[in-house]
This record gives C-alpha cells, structure tokens and sequence, in this order.
C-alpha cells in the first residue's frame, strides 16, 4: 500500500503539488519488501526440507502466473491503444525483445540511453527482477550442508552489494541490477530470520513499539539509503515481538494475502481512474487531490482482493495441483 499511495501520488497532475511528496523514500517500502522476502525463504526452508528443484518450482508457481497475465494484458492494451490511434501493431512500443525480456525476468533499459530505467513492461516488476536472481541462488544454497547456506549466500549478495559500491554504478542493466544495495535487504531479511528462530520468545525486543515508531522516522529522514533501509529494517524487527504477531485481524491478513495482486494490478486501477478523474475534475484542488487519494487506495485495495480470490489463488491452486 507503500507502493500503491507513491503511485497514486503522481499518476493526475497537481496532486503531488497540493498533498506534498510521499513522507518515506520510495525505496524504504521495497526495502521492507525485500526484508520479508529474505524472512520467510529461510524460515520456510528451516521448517520443511526441500531440494533446489522444488524450492524454485514453488517460487515459479508463486510468482510467475500472475506477472505474465499482467505482462499480457498490458501489451493488449497497447495492440488495442495503438489500433484506435490509427498505428498498426507494428507501431507498438513493446519489441519482441522488451517482451521476452520482461517474461523472463532479464533487467534491460526500458528507454535507451537511460540506466535508472531499468523496469519490464509491467513496470513495477523491476522488483521481481532482484526476486528472481535471489530465488536462482538461493535454490542453489540447498544443495549444500544446512550450516554453510545462509552465510554463503548471505556473503555472496553482501559481496555483490560491496563490488555496486565500490565500482558502481554500472551502466549496463544486468550488471546494476546484480551488484545494487537492496541486496542488502534480502541479507538482513535472512539473518533477522536465523536470529528470530534461535532467539525464542525475542524477550530482547519488549521496546517493539518504540523501535517500530523510530523506524517511521528513519525511513522518512531522507539522509542516506544506509538510514531508510536501516528503518525498514527496525520497523520489521519490531513487528516480530511476540505480542504484535499475536494480533489477529481478519481485514488486514486478507489484505495482506492479496498484497501480490495488489503490487501487480494497482497500476491499471491507477490509469483507469485518472483518465476518469480528469473528465470529472481537470483542475485540482486541496479537496479534490485528498478524496483523489483516498479512492485511489479503496480501489487499489478492492481491486487486489478480488484478483486474489478470483485468479491469484484458484490459479496458484491449480498449478500445484498439477506439480504434484
């Protein structure tokens, strides 16, 4: 929902000029993604044994199906926005590279010439990009002994990160993509994970709401990408205690089960009510940009949840059906 207020905060013009920029770094809210990424792999791996070929197949399962339908239904709506232009289907402006690229999580410049615009079709996907890469090395690490996985992996994504800091940034899009600092982020996921299992009750933690509240504060200092990623990294330590994991709230576990639907699909809600909205209102105003907002994050939120109960989850159901 990070991802979806940034988002929603650029997509009309004016808007981000009568609310203000988002209070966080845009990156923080992948940060914490990424942090929950690298958790649950381990602790999902630590509780069931599974060999590299069915950790990746699982992963595929899981992230592949809806990433392609979004992909799909994207270039679609080009063929059909660049028919009613009066272009042809040449004229459209997905290459068969650009597609192939995008379907097989390959990072490539979107606008040549540009290296911060590395992003597949479906532009928030520029994230699975690193997903995927994680998820290639870490089938990889259960090939060996249980004691050498994590700090293997771990010192290989943090010895990538060093080799982006120190002669980076590199220009070409594979080369960025595998040597960035939110690496960083999936590292520190897996290491909280490892202390989170040996720790127990996490009695080390009975300050979680102060840590939570001093990560908010980090995240939107704007010093460094050291300190916004270093709140992320509080703010899910601090959710880790025993009595916050304990709270049980049925809208907010829906919401979260629908969080993929929601990241993948929030961007068609976006330009689907902006093109609405300035019919409505051209000029926007104070009033205007708050409700804006707000609709924006009801349908977003709407939207994923029904994607997830209608297409995400039968569709992920079926596929594991058949694999097994």
């Amino acid at each position: 929902m990070m991802v979806v207020w940034v988002h929603s905060l650029y997509v009309i013009p004016d808007v981000v000029e009568r609310l203000g920029a988002q209070y966080f770094v845009p990156n923080s809210a992948v940060a914490i993604f990424f942090l929950i990424s690298g958790f649950v792999m381990v602790v999902a791996t630590t509780k069931k044994e599974m060999t590299p070929v069915e950790f990746f197949r699982l992963r595929l399962i899981r992230v592949v199906p809806l990433y392609w339908l979004a992909t799909i239904a994207m270039i679609a709506i080009a063929m059909i926005a660049s028919v009613m232009s009066g272009h042809s289907f040449k004229g459209m402006s997905y290459p068969p590279s650009a597609i192939a690229k995008s379907l097989l999580f390959v990072p490539y410049a979107a606008i040549e010439g540009v290296p911060g615009s590395v992003w597949p079709i479906v532009q928030q996907g520029w994230t699975l990009n690193y997903e995927m890469f994680f998820y290639a090395l870490f089938a990889l690490s259960l090939a060996a002994p249980r004691r050498f996985r994590l700090p293997a992996l771990a010192s290989t994504l943090g010895s990538l990160a060093v080799i982006g800091g120190l002669f980076g940034p590199f220009a070409n899009p594979l080369a960025g993509v595998y040597t960035s600092s939110m690496l960083l982020a999936l590292v520190a996921g897996m290491i909280l994970a490892h202390a989170w299992m040996r720790a127990g009750s996490w009695a080390w933690l009975p300050l979680s709401l102060l840590f939570i509240a001093f990560g908010f504060y980090a995240i939107g200092s704007r010093n460094s990408v050291f300190v916004t990623m270093s709140g992320a990294f509080i703010i899910f330590a601090g959710c880790l205690h025993p009595k916050i994991c304990a709270l049980q709230n049925r809208p907010l576990m829906e919401l979260g089960n629908a969080s993929y639907s929601i990241y993948l699909i929030h961007q068609f809600v976006l330009e689907a009510l902006a093109w609405t909205w300035l019919r409505v209102f051209p000029l926007a105003t104070w009033a205007s940009s708050v409700f804006f907002m707000a609709l924006a994050l009801m349908l977003c939120a709407v939207a994923g949840l029904l994607c997830y109960r209608f297409i995400e989850r039968p569709l992920t159901s079926k596929l594991l059906e058949f694999v097994r």
